[in-house]
């Protein structure tokens, strides 16, 4: 008996190994090359949506020049109005009772003589 409890471990541990081998260890691989083959599909479809998101990237900084150039021209014509509008007011500021009276009734100093 003492013979046959060496021989049985040997052949226990010989039958995990056969059974690693042939069973266990290609059955992971089998999982592993799964795995590394939906990753590489995801990683195909990532890189298309990639490539989409870059185009609509370019699009919509396209778009935000031509805002950009779109708003420059408006504060540009703003100044202008605005400066404009200064120059009327500053204009009206320097009249004198008299003239702003003739300005904005019409009459001139002429006028009057012309009427009879």
């Amino acid at each position: 008996m003492k013979f046959w409890k060496p021989f049985l471990l040997v052949l226990w541990i010989a039958g995990i190994i056969v059974l690693l081998i042939f069973y266990i260890i290609p059955h992971e691989e089998v999982l592993n090359n799964d795995t590394i083959q939906k990753l590489e599909e995801e990683n195909e479809l990532l890189s298309i949506e990639n490539v989409t998101l870059d185009e609509e990237i370019k699009r919509l900084k396209k778009q935000t020049d031509s805002l950009t150039g779109k708003i420059v021209s408006s504060h540009k014509t703003i100044e202008n109005l605005q400066n404009a509008l200064d120059e009327k007011i500053n204009t009206i500021d320097r009249m004198s009772a008299l003239d702003l009276y003739e300005y904005f009734s019409g009459f001139t100093a002429d006028s009057t003589r012309h009427k009879q």
